[in-house]
């Protein structure tokens, strides 16, 4: 991989007023003009002028609180955008590394400071790392080469191209509720989040290089300790840990399949109550579902602002695997939402992984040995008829398969390894509107 070696920092701010609005673009401003030395500006797609300050000082100005307003200025060693939209203020800025590490502290304050007053989300992290873990246009990975773009997980867009699944990636910003999920360098996450990820989750993750609290309950996060270190194997595994630990990917991802990797926390919403479930080894450390030993149950109730936690050791039962139970029909049920018409392969790979997740399962349970247990495929119309089946079998080449039915709308099978069973039906998404009115796991 071909590196810059720059730094890209992202702040995302909200709910000024007009004359703060306008007082942040002039610190803005004041800040492009202490790190570098300015050569040019534009707004907006307008043709770029030679950097004129008073031009930009009249700009802000007249800023109005309908404004939808790009600004952008280059310099000697640095690119910077402010993107002013209704009251809302959105910075991204490039460094040259040397630049970034002569002024450090300065920098990193200053990010501190805006994220404290008004912020959203913001991280700082090395251009070439985002780059790596967002890219997802095959052609404008110019800085790599083929075989290593060949390596790579792929997908379709919309338009049936090939793509780079970045959903796999470490360090992909994907999006939840209007707040950036993701993994780097060093990361600043709002009051808001807590409202989604119980504060203690943050507070307590494991194998970072520091978590601080700062003013205003902005919890700041720094992952390793040199940024441009970014790709030695151990610093990504703690990206990889810290995205997992947090449980970003179970929250959202855009693939149409997920990230087919088994979870380290899981998450849960009943109205204003958020439910999380943490899995730790004995030693407390986190792990996948499956190795974990203790159970760590956390509880935040936002509507009283009343939270609980609890830390148990033990097996997982049947309910944690099939949380909706039909005790009249003596069935239990999992569901997954895909589209694999985004995925190269048809959806087998996720298909795969998803049974197995759900088959391969080690529970003393006397519910799983007397019940059905049944995992769901939500599927688009057209998908029904072209899941892979033949494929699906031979990648299931060590399981039972029986009692295979189907119609226009369905198809199901029933599984069976060594102790285990599991019935796996494929259904249109239409019928997903009947897992939010009732628990009838009926096929």
């Amino acid at each position: 991989m071909e590196k810059t070696e720059k730094i890209y920092m992202v702040v995302a701010r909200a709910d000024f007023s007009l004359e703060e609005l306008k007082e942040d673009v002039f610190d803005w401003l004041s800040f492009l003009r202490i790190v570098t030395i300015p050569e040019s500006y534009r707004f907006g797609e307008e043709e770029a002028q030679r950097f004129d300050l008073e031009t930009i000082i009249q700009q802000i100005q007249h800023l109005t609180e309908e404004e939808n307003l790009w600004i952008k200025v280059n310099g000697q060693g640095g690119e910077f955008q402010l993107h002013i939209s209704k009251l809302t203020l959105h910075e991204r800025t490039i460094l040259d590394g040397t630049i970034y590490l002569d002024h450090q502290t300065m920098i990193e304050d200053y990010c501190e400071t805006r994220m404290v007053r008004n912020g959203i989300y913001g991280y700082i992290r090395p251009l070439d790392e985002y780059l790596y873990n967002n890219v997802e246009d095959i052609e404008k990975r110019t800085f790599e080469t083929e075989s290593e773009i060949t390596k790579l997980p792929k997908r379709y867009d919309s338009k049936k191209a090939v793509i780079v699944d970045c959903n796999q990636l470490a360090g992909y910003d994907v999006y939840f509720k209007g707040l950036c999920l993701t993994s780097c360098w060093k990361m600043y996450y709002l009051n808001l989040y807590c409202q989604i990820i119980p504060k203690p989750i943050f507070l307590e993750v494991q194998q970072v290089q520091s978590v601080e609290e700062l003013d205003n309950q902005v919890i700041k996060v720094t992952l390793f300790k040199d940024p441009f270190n970014w790709d030695v194997p151990i610093n990504q595994k703690y990206q990889r840990l810290f995205r997992d630990q947090m449980g970003f990917d179970q929250l959202a991802w855009n693939n149409g399949t997920g990230v087919l990797r088994a979870p380290y926390i899981e998450y849960a919403f009943v109205e204003e109550v958020t439910q999380t479930v943490q899995y730790q080894n004995n030693y407390y450390q986190p792990v996948e579902k499956k190795n974990a030993t203790y159970f760590v149950t956390r509880s935040y109730d936002l509507l009283h602002q009343k939270y609980r936690v609890n830390r148990t050791k033990g097996i997982l039962n049947a309910q944690a695997y099939f949380p909706w139970i039909d005790e009249k029909s003596r069935k239990m049920m999992n569901y997954r939402v895909l589209n694999p018409e985004m995925a190269i392969d048809d959806g087998l790979s996720a298909y795969e992984f998803y049974i197995r997740q759900f088959l391969e399962i080690d529970v003393l349970d006397k519910k799983y040995d007397d019940f059905v247990s049944v995992l769901r495929f939500y599927l688009p119309k057209e998908a029904i008829k072209q899941i892979p089946l033949e494929a699906l079998w031979d990648k299931l080449f060590d399981v039972n398969i029986s009692n295979l039915k189907q119609k226009e709308a369905s198809t199901r099978f029933d599984l069976k390894k060594a102790k285990n069973h599991l019935r796996v039906v494929f259904l249109d998404s239409s019928y997903l509107e009947t897992i939010n009115q009732t628990v009838d796991v009926s096929d």
